[in-house]
């Protein structure tokens, strides 16, 4: 009898398509198919769970205690009267108007409704938000119209020496003593 003779009674394990060969590669493929599930399941929800836990937590300023005090428009020259600009006051959107007596008014830009930011319509003497309708006076920042709830959050707004300048409402104003 030959070596490889099926016809023996001992089962060759070594041999192509015997039984022994097969169960031992059935759960290996098994334990593989496994892992690759559970790392899938695992890349997937980390993947989902990450972007909630950063939209949750808000991140770290990097200048903590270094909120902007006041801030120079340039010269009253670049405003004409019955116009108004958006600019940036710090991070926040603000907005400057200069009616028609020349004088210049100064709010923060944000909605009280629901944080939209503001534009001011010179055809309608108007502070207004696209969002939802809502009309604030540009004299006063008083809500007129629309569905805000609250007036804008004034700044102060001043000329010197042919500059504008913008400070917090509460913040000592410029060329001042107090």
């Amino acid at each position: 009898m030959s070596e490889h003779d099926h016809s023996s009674p001992t089962p060759c394990g070594g041999c192509p398509g015997s039984p022994e060969q097969n169960t031992v590669t059935l759960p290996e493929r098994r334990q593989f198919l496994k892992l690759c599930l559970g790392l899938f399941a695992l890349s997937w929800g980390a993947m989902t769970t990450v972007p909630i836990i950063q939209y949750l937590i808000p991140p770290e300023s990097n200048d903590a205690g270094q909120e902007v005090k006041s801030v120079s428009l340039g010269s009253i020259d670049t405003l004409p009267k019955g116009q108004g600009k958006n600019f940036q006051f710090g991070k926040k959107p603000a907005i400057i108007v200069r009616d028609a007596a020349g004088d210049v008014h100064a709010f923060s830009a944000v909605c009280s409704h629901l944080g939209c930011t503001v534009q001011y319509d010179p055809t309608k003497t108007r502070i207004g938000c696209a969002c939802h309708g809502g009309q604030y006076d540009p004299e006063t920042g008083k809500n007129i119209a629309g569905p805000p709830p609250k007036p804008l959050t004034p700044l102060h707004a001043e000329v010197v020496k042919g500059e504008i300048i913008i400070t917090r409402a509460n913040a000592p104003q410029a060329g001042k003593e107090s």
